[in-house]
């Protein structure tokens, strides 16, 4: 839970983007179109990059606690 007193930084917190298939501009999800060329955004194509940004976060929290547990954190 966010408590709105966090880094923009925390997993909660930070922005998660979309990439358009049309231009390749990367737009924040709350968008609905891309804010270049104005290609729609599918829910569909929201819920995978949402998908691929839980996958990289999953990443980010391994190789945090690997450096916790060996002391380089």
């Amino acid at each position: 839970m966010c408590f709105g007193s966090c880094r923009v930084t925390c997993d909660n917190c930070k922005p998660k983007f979309i990439f358009c298939p049309k231009c390749g501009r990367r737009n924040q999800l709350v968008f609905n179109s891309c804010r270049k060329c104005g290609e729609p955004f599918t829910e569909d194509m929201k819920d995978e990059a949402r998908r691929l940004w839980a996958i990289k976060a999953e990443e980010r929290h391994a190789r945090e606690k690997e450096r916790e547990m060996h002391g380089n954190g």
